[in-house]
């Protein structure tokens, strides 16, 4: 078999190499400003006082002023529309048990369950495209 066959589609490594980045990245920045919220709001960072996460305060804190609302409503239209995509992804690709980095959105971040969707359905491409012997790029990225 030619070399040229043996590797992944092309872009697909480096691809795959940036989401999974962007998951660890998205999950360590993103819980940075958690931590900072949970010890502003209960003292210290437990895991007592994490479980008794202060939903109302960080709602209030959300929309607390206008460049706060601003993010707020750019990050929802943008996990909308992630939502919408990764549906459509999932099923057209038969991803299994797409609808967990759904979830993650919500119970870590949208950056972790985006990021992580994203990797995983590279890794699909890249599998497909290999099953196929054809480097095929993927219909949307």
């Amino acid at each position: 078999m030619p070399l040229s066959q043996s590797l992944p589609m092309p872009g697909t490594l480096t691809r795959q190499v940036i989401y999974a980045a962007l998951t660890v990245l998205g999950f360590l920045w993103a819980n940075y400003y958690l931590v900072q919220f949970t010890v502003a709001t209960k003292g210290e960072f437990t895991a007592t006082n994490l479980l008794n996460f202060d939903l109302t305060a960080f709602i209030d804190q959300v929309w607390a002023n206008p460049a706060s609302s601003f993010i707020a409503v750019d990050a929802t239209i943008g996990l909308l529309i992630a939502i919408t995509f990764m549906v459509a992804e999932g099923r057209r690709l038969k991803l299994r048990l797409w609808g967990i980095y759904i979830a993650l959105m919500f119970a870590i971040s949208f950056a972790v369950g985006f990021a992580l969707f994203m990797f995983v359905r590279e890794r699909k491409l890249a599998a497909l495209a290999e099953a196929k012997g054809a480097a095929v790029e993927p219909e949307s990225c």
